[in-house]
């Protein structure tokens, strides 16, 4: 009776390890270059996307260290520099759209990106940090195919 006791709690405890393993699936981490990172979170405020309009993206192209993107109102391009965890925006430029709805939330976008000096990736969240270590700009990795 003990054994068979045993036996059932034993099991009860294996099913439950494996299926903690099997909903706990964390994701790799995904490279900052190359990839498409859709905007999340400007400081502690969330982000607004206009329908009809892309979203607020960015794409570090490895290839002569170039950024293209876009605010979600206007198209955005530039350069970077990397250099470990040391990350730094250069040359930035935009389109000339006028959309009031994002107008004020790409300004706090550009501004951050000016303000970026280091960069940390967990999983498919990407954080651009300030020279205090405030974040300034949270993105989310989105497959394209």
């Amino acid at each position: 009776m003990i054994e068979g006791v045993v036996r059932s709690a034993a099991l009860l405890l294996l099913f439950a390890v494996l299926a903690g393993c099997a909903t706990g699936r964390s994701v790799p981490d995904q490279p900052l270059l190359n990839t498409y990172w859709k905007l999340v979170s400007l400081g502690d405020s969330g982000v607004t996307v206009i329908e009809g309009h892309r979203e607020p993206h960015l794409v570090l192209h490895q290839k002569n260290q170039r950024l293209a993107g876009s605010t979600g109102c206007n198209n955005l391009a530039g350069s970077y520099q990397l250099d470990g965890d040391q990350l730094r925006f250069r040359n930035l430029v935009t389109t000339l759209m006028a959309c009031r709805e994002v107008m004020q939330q790409e300004a706090v976008m550009l501004e951050a990106l000016k303000n970026t000096e280091t960069w940390t990736v967990d999983g498919d969240a990407l954080v651009f940090r300030d020279g205090q270590g405030a974040e300034v700009a949270g993105f989310q990795a989105v497959y394209l195919y």
